[in-house]
């Protein structure tokens, strides 16, 4: 298998025909990005970013969170993403901002970019890959500069488990997609805007494919190609005294993602790694 066909045509269909988290139009998502610092969803990151900080972000999208890193910390911001469609848009959001983030389409398994970076970002993207854990090992090798961060967002073995069961179990009892966009309105019901909430809906329910990953299969990644974890979301950011109580602590988030569901609440099972490149090695 050549590295391109990690990269899944189905996918790239997908997000053609709706790109996630995307709005009605244009002006919604600029207020949006101008009304949210959504860089704070992930305090580890704050830090690591400045005026004139080196970022890729790899698997872009819609380019909120590009734009944000932009707007609000004049980071120097380059982005990719393989959905020509979806980078037009987020180009002309910063243009509109006048931001200064450039966004190229490319297959982040055949990008070869003229200098490493301070910081990547790859939210929510490696999982929809052919190949979760050579994407982690390429964005850490050929991308992250010696000492540079990579932010990684992937779907959790066990806090996703729920979320899937939940809307399998209705399909299985004969509901509709027309039904599943019921409940999953239900559920994620801080979301107004209709395009929005419907990009939310097909990226969650009906994605053509996703895997899904622990801390612990991460951590062994990571460790393979010198990226030393230095933050999660598994403890909330807090400093990391013991990896292997880690381990133990995220085995629980399958019980926390069954009670969100219990209470009506909308819960992705979705966790967030920050590792740091250790030398040049």
């Amino acid at each position: 298998m050549s590295l391109s066909e990690f990269a899944k045509t189905e996918v790239l269909d997908f997000y053609r025909t709706l790109p996630f988290n995307v709005h009605g139009d244009y002006q919604q998502t600029i207020n949006a990005i101008r009304s949210k610092n959504s860089v704070e969803n992930y305090p580890c990151l704050v830090p690591l970013l400045s005026k004139g900080t080196e970022v890729l972000e790899v698997g872009c999208g819609a380019g909120w969170m590009s734009n944000c890193m932009a707007h609000y910390y004049g980071a120097k911001v380059t982005a990719i993403d393989f959905n020509e469609g979806v980078i037009a848009y987020a180009q002309s959001i910063s243009d509109a901002m006048g931001l200064g983030a450039r966004f190229f389409t490319s297959d982040l398994f055949l990008y070869s970019p003229r200098q490493r970076y301070d910081l990547v970002v790859s939210l929510g993207v490696l999982h929809h890959t052919g190949n979760c854990g050579e994407a982690i090992r390429r964005v850490s090798r050929e991308f992250v500069k010696p000492d540079g961060y990579f932010l990684l967002g992937l779907y959790h073995k066990y806090g996703r488990r729920p979320f899937l069961k939940h809307f399998e179990d209705l399909r299985l009892a004969g509901a509709s997609e027309a039904d599943l966009f019921v409940e999953y309105k239900r559920l994620h019901s801080n979301l107004t805007d209709e395009t929005h909430l419907r990009s939310w809906f097909r990226d969650q329910v009906l994605h053509p494919h996703e895997t899904q990953h622990s801390l612990l299969e991460v951590s062994e990644v990571l460790e393979s190609v010198n990226m030393e974890i230095v933050s999660t979301s598994i403890n909330r950011f807090c400093d990391i005294d013991d990896m292997q109580d880690l381990f133990e602590q995220e085995k629980q988030l399958e019980a926390f993602s069954r009670d969100r569901l219990a209470s009506g609440s909308y819960f992705p099972g979705f966790f967030v790694v920050l590792a740091r490149r250790v030398g040049d090695g």
